[in-house]
């Protein structure tokens, strides 16, 4: 039986992790359960905090910029930083909505402060209401 590092290492081993992301974009977490942390509760119970404790990003806690919607954060050590935002549909939505969802990306980022991460979460939101009102 595998040491408790022996089996840390490989649950963080990064080509593991970039093969459950792949699953993971694939829905196929629909049928066979991936892992991954969940952070749910009430209005103001704190996972604005929990996130923020786990990331060391600040999330918004306005009314129209908090944790409304599902996020998803990947962290992965890499020689270079970079930092792609971009939205992932819901597999119930319709052909037209998932393709202009999934156009929404940006990718031009190589570090995440606290002030830009709000931003980006203010245009990952914009864009969201934008293409969902649209359609």
């Amino acid at each position: 039986m595998a040491s408790a590092d022996e089996q840390l290492k490989r649950l963080t081993d990064p080509s593991l992790l970039d093969k459950i992301d792949g699953l993971r974009e694939l829905n196929i977490s629909e049928y066979i359960p991936l892992p991954q942390l969940v952070v749910v509760g009430d209005q103001s119970s704190g996972k604005s905090s929990v996130l923020e404790g786990l990331t060391d990003l600040p999330f918004p806690r306005d009314n129209g910029l908090c944790t409304r919607f599902a996020t998803q954060i990947t962290f992965r050590r890499a020689e270079k930083s970079s930092v792609i935002v971009s939205i992932i549909p819901s597999p119930a939505a319709d052909s037209t909505t998932k393709e202009k969802l999934r156009a929404f990306i940006i990718d031009d980022l190589t570090l995440l402060s606290g002030d830009e991460f709000i931003t980006v979460l203010s245009k990952v939101t914009s864009a969201y209401t934008y293409i969902i009102k649209e359609d």
